[in-house]
């Protein structure tokens, strides 16, 4: 059990390796040479490099270990080691590039061509990160404290993030390599969802567990979704369990995966694109009132139980 556990561990951190090196590939050879980054860390170090005497991977370093840290202050324990794994072997790779393959300026003469390589390069490294069980950090940590204080949700905190640099890139490098920037940043969503789940930016998952209840309290206070939980008949064993089901975004998805993994090792879970939802459970304002009231209830509840075994 235990070289089935490590082999996954080193599985993991593979993928994670491989993801944040064409991370590095598409943004030190393509992007950064001309002035193509746009949203992330990467176009805030962009932004901030012609104003710091200091080289790129130490500003992009410096810039996700400040967000990290606050993440982890303000959010809680989402961001674990594997994000971490991540955010400096990210600014690690881009240093050796630096003082190893020197380069003194874009590999092709066309900007668009500099921008769809290394976009396409960048986000298959995003997709690869998310679907080991990790987060790049950067703006994702943006988003998520915007979701938590502010009535946008994470897609949203995610989109004025990154348009809050693709300003900042207009004012520094000038309107049209700001507008590159802008068609690599649509490029880039598109090209994550291809890479996570095929393109879909809502998801159906369906979780069979031996600790459903423990589940569905994850979902409904955690994530604040909707669920459904039905008994279905194991056509080898016959044996009845619950099934629970939910609809989630990209970043719920990522958080409800590795949640189930950690709660139950032996659950059974397929996931499946969703095209279109909507109804109650799935508008803001609706799921902003069932997390509240979930969670009262939640702290209500510990409140008692405490009380009792005192």
């Amino acid at each position: 059990m235990k070289k089935v556990l490590a082999a996954i561990d080193i599985q993991q951190l593979f993928i994670i390796t491989l993801g944040t090196l064409s991370m590095t590939i598409g943004l030190y050879f393509f992007l950064v040479p001309d002035s193509l980054v746009g949203g992330g860390t990467g176009g805030m170090a962009q932004v901030l490099a012609p104003f710091i005497p200091l080289p790129y991977s130490a500003i992009l370093f410096a810039i996700n270990i400040v967000l990290l840290v606050i993440g982890i202050m303000v959010i809680g324990k989402d961001f674990g080691g594997t994000t971490l794994y991540s955010v400096i072997l990210y600014s690690g790779f881009y240093a050796l590039f630096e003082r190893f393959v020197p380069v003194t300026g874009a590999v092709a003469d066309d900007p668009l061509v500099n921008l769809i390589l290394g976009q396409v390069l960048l986000s298959t490294g995003v997709g690869l990160v998310f679907n080991a069980g990790a987060t790049t950090g950067g703006v994702d940590i943006i988003a998520k404290i915007m979701n938590m204080y502010l009535p946008v949700t994470f897609a949203t905190g995610v989109m004025i993030s990154d348009m809050t640099i693709l300003l900042a890139n207009m004012l520094v490098f000038g309107i049209e390599r700001g507008l590159y920037a802008t068609i690599g940043v649509l490029l880039a969503n598109v090209v994550v969802d291809r890479v996570i789940t095929g393109g879909s930016a809502r998801y159906n998952v369906n979780i069979t567990s031996e600790i459903a209840g423990e589940i569905n309290d994850f979902i409904l206070i955690e994530l604040a979704r909707a669920t459904t939980i039905y008994t279905a008949k194991g056509g080898y064993t016959k044996k009845s369990r619950a099934v629970i089901t939910t609809v989630v975004d990209r970043e719920e998805l990522l958080r409800l995966k590795n949640q189930v993994t950690e709660m139950d090792a032996n659950a059974f879970m397929y996931v499946s694109p969703v095209s279109e939802v909507s109804g109650r459970g799935f508008s803001f304002e609706v799921r902003r009132k069932q997390s509240r009231i979930a969670k009262l209830r939640a702290r209500a509840l510990k409140g008692k139980n405490s009380s009792i075994n005192n």
